[in-house]
């Protein structure tokens, strides 16, 4: 059985909008260009399609959500949609009957990954991995923190991985979004 749970109106969204203060303002924007950062997209498109989605209904934002998070959070849906479509892609290839030619058809590229791409990949990871550490010399615990996020762990996987409570969770990972904002501005890559 589904709850309703009351949700803002389009109206009161675009509100909640255009009375934004700076901080919150600056927060969609750090948002956006992490979020764009890591699915490698552009961070202002990000941030307007995220507006698009919320002023036309596509996404709601229930009542007792602050419209700030609301925001975040369907950034990083957004952005994290926006991946699955690229990865999930499949070179189709219609065939009429097994073996016949076909007027204008070509043979499909392979869309398996070229192994010089897989060594440029590998080296690319090694070198963010090493510039993540190197911001943390002292700080095992962010420097396991960076290991987990660069393997995919996220929340609670993260937590378990470095014995840290929700609070000093949620302090460590603060600071360490601070170290990297500092030390590439913009969203830039190492």
């Amino acid at each position: 059985m589904k709850v309703e749970v009351p949700v803002r109106s389009c109206d009161e969204i675009a509100a909640a909008i255009r009375t934004l203060t700076n901080a919150q303002w600056i927060r969609l924007r750090k948002a956006s260009i992490y979020f764009a950062w890591v699915y490698d997209l552009n961070a202002e498109d990000l941030l307007q399609e995220a507006f698009c989605r919320a002023l036309a209904g596509g996404r709601q934002c229930p009542i007792n959500v602050d419209v700030v998070k609301f925001l975040v959070e369907a950034m990083r849906s957004i952005a994290n949609g926006e991946a699955e479509k690229v990865e999930n892609q499949v070179d189709f290839v219609p065939v009429l009957q097994p073996g016949a030619p076909v007027d204008g058809a070509v043979d499909p590229e392979d869309s398996r990954a070229d192994p010089e791409d897989d060594v440029i990949a590998a080296d690319t990871t090694k070198a963010l991995r090493q510039a993540m550490l190197g911001l943390f010399p002292n700080d095992q615990q962010a420097r396991d923190l960076v290991d987990g996020i660069l393997l995919g762990y996220e929340g609670e996987e993260l937590r378990a991985l470095t014995d840290l409570d929700s609070k000093a969770y949620a302090s460590k990972r603060r600071f360490m979004r601070r170290t990297i904002d500092k030390n590439y501005p913009d969203g830039r890559k190492p």
